[in-house]
């Protein structure tokens, strides 16, 4: 359970290789994530919709640019299939 994560809510997603087939270039960048289920568990266990820049990020018009990914875990630095909070402007 982690404080303050709720259905809603803004995070940040870095991709993996399985997220952006098409654009290896594009593996461990960022991409604003919607939290749109939180399982509630001690690991941050969330399902997200990604906002992908575009579909090049997707490279699949018919995807659009967004991401829906199931299952994916908290981490407090930004590493591949994980979330974390946007840092501090």
């Amino acid at each position: 359970m982690i404080e303050g994560l709720t259905i809603g809510r803004v995070v940040h997603y870095v991709y993996t290789e399985g997220d952006v087939p098409k654009r290896p270039d594009a593996v461990g960048t960022e991409a604003p994530a919607i939290v749109v289920q939180n399982w509630d568990t001690p690991n941050g266990c969330v399902n997200l919709l990604v906002f992908a820049d575009g579909t090049n990020d997707t490279g699949d018009a018919s995807r659009g640019n967004v991401l829906w990914l199931t299952s994916r875990e908290f981490s407090e630095s930004p590493e591949p299939g994980k979330w974390h909070w946007p840092e501090r402007a």
